[in-house]
């Protein structure tokens, strides 16, 4: 890379910082739920449509992702060894919950949006969307389509789902709002502080090499959750570190949603409302499915099966206090199981 073109980006990352920063102040100030991560991702998106040439280096969203494994690993339960190993039944739930998603959501986007089958099959499943755009390429399916299927998805769950759970009375109990409670912490012996970052960046190595969904974000977060349910660590980290996470995360998305005209996007509009409602309706109707079998909170089951991405729905999940670790190892598992059903799928029919 020349000079130039360094400089270049180092102004363009510069400046999807600086935009984002501002949304996501405007975001924390007017005291709504995932304020500073909606405010950035508006913001970042405007500015996007605007013209404005924005881009954002992986190491940033990398090292939030980081940052919010060692917070969200914080949050652990004290009974989390104990709760492990009766998340058997939820986990293998998992696959039908995939396959009802792909039956729903790829039905309607082949009958009423008219995407040709590769494509409205590819669209419909809920994860791995990195997995789905590089197999609608091999698929002849329209890899634009699917990328911005699969991001309107994502970010119409991160829209609606805080105003959604608010709705039906659950209650905010990670506060990230108010100087002196976002500063707040809890005094850190110097073996502690040492503790944490030798066991979140060796945890964050081996999520890499095992190439785990969300590897930045789950390694850090079930280490140092280790070290908080063995009682080795009971200090408690300052939610401006969330707040952080949050506006990196805001500034990531909006440069991922998709650049449309007015047309494209109503219709994207529309048809992302009907493919939320539907999963979100499907994630409701597992979580009264396995209530009875679980000793987790109806809240931890229902994010753990809803719509969102891995790193945005654990988020939601510590904000209103539902259990992270539950919502990781579920979403990990349902990324995984449609990487290798999309995998099947394509080769078995889809490939020509």
């Amino acid at each position: 890379m020349s000079e130039i073109e360094n400089n270049f980006n180092i102004k363009e990352n510069f400046l999807t910082l600086l935009v984002g920063f501002l949304g996501a102040f405007v975001g924390y100030l007017l005291n709504i739920p995932l304020g500073p991560m909606l405010g950035a991702l508006i913001f970042v998106f405007i500015s996007k449509l605007a013209s404005i040439p924005l881009m954002l280096s992986r190491h940033y969203s990398s090292f939030a992702l980081y940052l919010g494994g060692i917070f969200m690993g914080s949050r652990f339960p004290n009974n989390f060894f104990e709760d492990f190993f009766i998340w058997h039944v939820s986990i293998l739930a998992i696959p039908l919950f995939v396959i009802f998603s792909v039956l729903s959501v790829s039905f309607y986007l082949k009958i009423f949006a008219r995407y040709d089958v590769s494509t409205a099959i590819l669209s419909g499943f809920p994860g791995g969307i990195l997995t789905m755009v590089s197999l609608g390429a091999e698929t002849g399916g329209r890899e634009e389509t699917i990328l911005s299927t699969h991001t309107f998805r994502i970010v119409m769950t991160v829209f609606a789902m805080p105003f959604a759970l608010m709705y039906y009375g659950y209650k905010i109990t990670e506060s990230i709002s108010g100087t002196t409670q976002i500063l707040n912490y809890s005094n850190f012996s110097l073996f502690e502080i040492i503790m944490i970052i030798l066991v979140s960046i060796i945890s964050l190595i081996i999520a890499r090499f095992l190439k785990l969904p969300a590897g930045d974000l789950v390694g850090p977060m079930f280490g140092v959750g280790y070290l908080y349910a063995a009682k080795i660590i009971s200090g408690e980290l300052p939610p401006i570190i969330l707040i952080f996470v949050l506006w990196i995360l805001g500034s990531n998305l909006g440069l991922r949603f998709p650049k449309l005209d007015l047309s494209s996007f109503l219709k994207l509009f529309i048809h992302g409302c009907i493919i939320f409602a539907l999963l979100f309706l499907l994630s409701l109707f597992f979580t009264f499915l396995l209530l009875p079998f679980s000793n987790e909170a109806g809240l931890s089951i229902f994010l753990a099966f809803a719509p969102g991405g891995l790193g945005e729905m654990a988020t939601i999940g510590v904000i209103f206090g539902a259990n992270p670790a539950f919502i990781s190892i579920h979403h990990v598992v349902r990324v995984i199981f449609c990487a290798l059903l999309a995998i099947f799928l394509s080769k078995r029919f889809l490939i020509k």
